[in-house]
């Protein structure tokens, strides 16, 4: 018993002075776990499928179809969060982050129904540039901007 206490006491010493912090706990632990959570979160993504980047695109019809990530796609008006709806801009500019995306004929379309495919109809011949961004509910972008471009030509 003698020799035990002594070995058991330097195992506890050893034990002690290894360097290795505890395990966290309390309110510390559980927001360190929080943020740790959050830097592995995935980001939202939208991807214009069609048409590819750089394709040509045969007759004045463009079918595009779109595909996102980390973001639910909703109708215009659902402001849920984590949901969005998707602008198309052809050869337009980006409008600021912070205002609602505008309507224009034939080059900024809101598609609020819902939906991730679009047809635009008479399109000229030559190269086009596409914007695809999600925005939330009252047509606001998202913030960070999920946004992909594609350019491609018309035959």
């Amino acid at each position: 018993m003698r020799r035990t206490l002594p070995v058991f006491a330097l195992a506890c010493l050893l034990l002690a002075c290894s360097g290795e912090a505890p395990p966290e706990s309390g309110a510390d632990g559980a927001m360190e776990d929080e943020a740790a959570g959050a830097e592995t979160m995935t980001l939202a993504s939208v991807d214009i499928v069609e048409p590819a980047n750089g394709a040509t695109v045969e007759g004045s019809t463009v079918t595009v179809r779109l595909a996102v990530s980390g973001v639910r796609i909703v109708q215009a008006g659902d402001t849920t969060s984590g949901t969005g709806h998707h602008h198309l801009y052809l050869d337009a500019d980006l409008t600021p982050i912070d205002q609602p995306v505008p309507a224009v004929p034939d080059q900024i379309v809101h598609m609020g129904d819902g939906s991730a495919e679009y047809v635009f109809e008479n399109v000229a011949a030559g190269e086009h540039r596409l914007i695809a961004v999600v925005a939330d509910g009252v047509h606001v972008p998202l913030d960070p901007w999920v946004v992909d471009t594609v350019t491609f030509t018309v035959r």
